[in-house]
């Protein structure tokens, strides 16, 4: 089978660049992917081993007509992800969305190149007068942008699902909100993979002798990726602000990604004493990445607001058995809770991160135990072959026409939809009414 496979790749910094790098060359053992890129990928593996196009040559009718499937990775950023929605609409296939909300990338699209009408025609044709009037106040300076209130509410997607001829989601809650606007096509749920290490022990202490850390450091902890408002760097350094202050102030942070410039992080650090505790990287390359991963003894995750996005930096702490603490919201409150930690996202945030380090770092064997945990969900979840063999599973049905719906699920999806219930308890009423016997 011949998959049309459009994604950014590296050297654009982003997320899924790294995940769909992985996963091509999985995928190389089962399928023959054809990779459309609005970049020359940059890693010799992927440019040797597949044939690669520019993104407009989709638009080459026998080109297109070669491929059995085309896959679009869609995510909330118009520079990465424009062009690929763009194809998406012009020649429907599967979508694997890997953020559910899309408003940044239509206010970067509608709004910012054509301008107010057009941004808000789409928000009506995605959410009607409701959604069109929370826009408008947002615009005529009566409130503060929807992707920061309304992150779920206004999630912009629906002219991308309706594209679609099969989605792929990556978290449970991304698939229930997916099956409210489709039942008619094929909807699948395959979650991120991560490298699997054999020994995690050996690995953190390999990283820490490479990142020259003291081995008798009480504990080393980090947050990955962009450091943006959203993942709350903030509140965290005013959490080991209070942990330095009341239990210890043997330990290091590590702030992994190219920060936002109106967080003004040295700043921020400097002004709670806390220089000598953090260290800021900036943006580096994956290899880099990694090793400032497994040199944690745990990481934090948090997002506020969410766009209903997964984390691949979630799923790789996983692989490499550390457990996470993260907020309680959308996809990420999906998780068990014996591999992460969740915290509040209102007015209890600072002091939920405080309590939870000190959870992790001063009750015996709690670190061991969710490492152990989280190593063994990544396992069973995460596996990059295993997963590689579920997308090549679901090709087949998609291509083959023998895709069934699942119908606990759209069950679950309408009631979800209606607010009537949650996720687990509707799983649990469903199995009651269908399998219970008289």
């Amino acid at each position: 089978m011949r998959i049309g496979y459009l994604s950014p790749f590296k050297p654009l910094k982003s997320g899924i660049s790294d995940f769909s790098e992985e996963l091509v060359l999985a995928l190389k053992k089962y399928l023959e992917i054809v990779i459309f890129s609005s970049v020359k990928p940059q890693n010799q593996e992927i440019t040797q081993n597949f044939e690669i196009h520019k993104i407009q040559e989709l638009n080459q009718k026998a080109l297109r007509e070669s491929l059995d499937l085309i896959v679009y990775h869609v995510g909330n950023n118009k520079k990465y992800h424009g062009e690929i929605v763009d194809m998406l609409c012009k020649y429907p296939g599967i979508l694997e969305l890997h953020d559910f909300g899309l408003h940044h990338l239509a206010a970067e699209k509608y709004f910012v190149e054509k301008g107010a009408d057009s941004y808000l025609r789409e928000v009506y044709y995605c959410h009607g007068e409701y959604g069109k009037r929370i826009a408008k106040d947002f615009l005529e300076g009566k409130g503060r942008p929807p992707w920061e209130t309304h992150s779920l509410d206004l999630c912009m997607n629906r002219r991308y699902i309706e594209s679609a001829s099969a989605i792929i989601l990556h978290s449970e809650a991304a698939k229930q909100m997916t099956l409210g606007f489709r039942e008619d096509v094929p909807v699948t749920k395959i979650l991120l993979h991560s490298e699997i290490l054999p020994d995690i022990n050996s690995w953190k202490d390999h990283c820490r002798a490479k990142l020259k850390i003291n081995p008798n450091k009480s504990f080393v902890m980090g947050s990955f990726g962009f450091a943006t408002t959203a993942k709350r760097i903030i509140p965290i350094l005013e959490a080991l602000r209070k942990y330095k202050d009341t239990v210890s102030s043997d330990f290091l942070y590590f702030i992994v990604g190219e920060p936002q410039k109106e967080l003004h992080l040295l700043e921020e650090i400097a002004s709670r004493k806390l220089e000598n505790n953090v260290e800021v990287t900036g943006f580096v390359d994956l290899d880099k990445f990694k090793t400032y991963m497994g040199a944690c003894d745990f990481c934090l995750n948090l997002r506020y607001p969410t766009q209903g996005e997964s984390s691949a930096s979630l799923h790789r702490m996983f692989g490499m058995g550390k457990p996470a603490i993260v907020t309680d919201i959308g996809t990420f409150s999906d998780y068990p809770d014996d591999i992460v930690i969740k915290v509040r996202y209102d007015e209890h945030e600072e002091n939920d991160i405080y309590s939870a380090i000190q959870f992790l770092t001063l009750t015996k064997n709690e670190l061991w135990r969710r490492s152990e945990a989280a190593l063994k969900y990544a396992k069973k979840y995460c596996d990059l072959e295993k997963n590689a063999q579920r997308y090549v599973e679901f090709f087949h049905q998609v291509h083959d026409h023998i895709w069934q719906p699942e119908h606990e699920d759209i069950l679950i999806g309408k009631l979800c939809e209606l607010g009537l219930t949650d996720e687990n308890y509707t799983k649990h009423i469903y199995e009651e009414i269908t399998f219970k016997k008289d």
